[in-house]
């Protein structure tokens, strides 16, 4: 006996981060997809936040959770979480409980990743706002936002910085960013960088907390979750989440005349329903653009932050409000209404942006990058986007025009039994070992799209692709096949 935990014991048989900066470990895996040469990592202008390495990050805002939990009187249990940070292709972000009464808590690095592009986006747009001297200018611009549907940036933009990311780890396995011109930092003054950098730890602290939520409140999340253990576990970790930068806000507030507590929590949680959307479009955005099949996954995240939002700026609030008050009170009613339909504008153009660039299904002529033109593009982005691109738009065939693609290949036989129907032959074919095919084809567990590119490729090597070959036409390969998994599986599901 060990007296380690079953949750720590299961933590070391994970595929770790890395004890790295989160920047250098970008950076090199901008390096392995062929962007960037190992002497230019170092330019790239990555948040603050990612100077440490990402299990530092989360075990820095993890006792900041528990400092809030503990305060909200929800702290009992905590001490038998453990926070991991991984590289799993499987995984979001997702509790795990254990017999022991241990949980284990995962964090993917292309979940951190995701939320980095979402916070730029958001930072940008929100600064750009503000960045004037008028307050009449600042009405114009946020009503124009309003108008455009763009409150939470630019939807075509961020749509093709996160397709950037998908494609490239559905081709390569590892988690990238597209870094262009406006997120090069500045050195004096509010930019919207400290935007950034602010959404993004509250970003983390929801995700995070949304976990450590299922943990204090006992849920068994093993099987699919329900929206009521989902609602509880968003409600506490927002809370928790508030708690903790409205904790922040006073500490920096601290010196500073007039400035009233119940201010600084009212802007907690604001900002933290913000970076709440963002986490819960990020988890969609990664498990709908990068896994074949799911097991325990999360709701829809337009759903999921309709309902916290109502929770938190409802009528109901308002309600509990003044009868606390004791009479009515016009001007917290203008205040709840205007954060509640400020965020649902802000929400529609995160969630268009989301589901443009997790749509890997067939279509012609493809997902439309004309959102990021290539003068925003930091050198070499420019080259390497544009094969970015050409492979997205391979993958985007129909099925015949894929398998076309595979003719003069060693994975040509398998393709045409994929047109015919049946994978589990097609993989065979292609020399993947069978209890990789059965796992492939267990609809109990999760699957990730770049796990079928892996297998594909280590059997096309051994059958001699190589070069561009090995690159590319397993990814092709793959696309055939989870797309027929994914079919098979909606005709059984109706």
């Amino acid at each position: 006996m060990t007296g380690e935990s079953m949750a720590r014991i299961a933590a070391r048989s994970l595929p770790p981060v890395g004890g790295e900066s989160f920047s250098s470990y970008l950076s090199k895996n901008l390096a392995k997809v062929g962007r960037l040469s190992e002497g230019q990592v170092w330019r790239l202008p990555f948040p603050e936040l990612f100077g440490n390495s990402l299990q530092h990050v989360l075990d820095v805002a993890a006792a900041d959770l528990t400092a809030a939990l503990t305060t909200l009187g929800r702290g009992g249990r905590l001490s038998e979480l453990v926070v991991f940070a991984t590289a799993s292709q499987e995984v979001s972000a997702e509790y795990a409980p254990k017999e022991d009464g241990s949980g284990l808590v995962q964090v993917s690095d292309s979940l951190a990743a995701l939320c980095t592009s979402y916070c730029q986006s958001v930072g940008h747009a929100l600064s750009s706002a503000v960045d004037t001297s008028s307050v009449w200018r600042f009405f114009l611009r946020l009503a124009a936002a309003h108008f455009k549907g763009t409150l939470g940036g630019d939807p075509a933009r961020l749509a093709s910085v996160l397709r950037y990311h998908h494609v490239n780890r559905r081709a390569h396995g590892v988690a990238t960013t597209l870094l262009t011109r406006q997120d090069l930092r500045d050195q004096d003054g509010f930019s919207h960088h400290d935007m950034t950098d602010l959404f993004l730890l509250l970003a983390i602290r929801f995700l995070l907390g949304h976990e450590m939520a299922h943990h204090v409140l006992a849920h068994r999340t093993n099987c699919s979750p329900s929206p009521e253990q989902e609602s509880q576990a968003d409600l506490l970790a927002l809370r928790a989440g508030s708690l903790a930068q409205a904790r922040d806000l006073k500490k920096h507030a601290a010196d500073v005349r007039f400035v009233r507590e119940q201010w600084l929590e009212d802007a907690g949680e604001f900002y933290g329903l913000i970076a709440a959307v963002i986490g819960m479009l990020a988890v969609q955005s990664l498990e709908e653009a990068l896994m074949v099949r799911r097991g325990r996954t999360h709701l829809s995240a337009r759903d999921r932050a309709a309902h916290l939002i109502e929770l938190s700026l409802g009528d109901a609030r308002i309600r509990e409000h003044e009868r606390t008050l004791g009479h009515r009170d016009t001007r917290f009613r203008k205040r709840i209404e205007s954060e509640r339909h400020g965020l649902e504008s802000f929400t529609r153009s995160l969630v268009e942006a989301t589901e443009k660039a997790a749509d890997f299904g067939e279509r012609l002529p493809g997902f439309d990058w004309t959102g990021l033109p290539p003068s925003q593009l930091l050198p070499p982005d420019a080259a390497h986007l544009q094969e970015v691109i050409r492979l997205d738009r391979l993958l985007g065939r129909p099925a015949r025009l894929l398998a076309a693609a595979l003719v003069h290949s060693p994975l040509r036989d398998g393709a045409l039994h994929v047109l015919a129907g049946d994978t589990r032959r097609a993989m065979r074919v292609w020399g993947v070992p069978d209890a990789t095919i059965r796992g492939a084809h267990d609809e109990t567990t999760a699957l990730a799209f770049y796990t079928l590119v892996h297998f594909i490729r280590s059997a096309g090597e051994a059958q001699g692709l190589t070069g561009t070959g090995l690159h590319e036409l397993p990814v092709v390969a793959a696309t055939s096949v989870a797309r027929s998994l994914s079919c098979a599986a909606d005709r059984r599901f109706h």
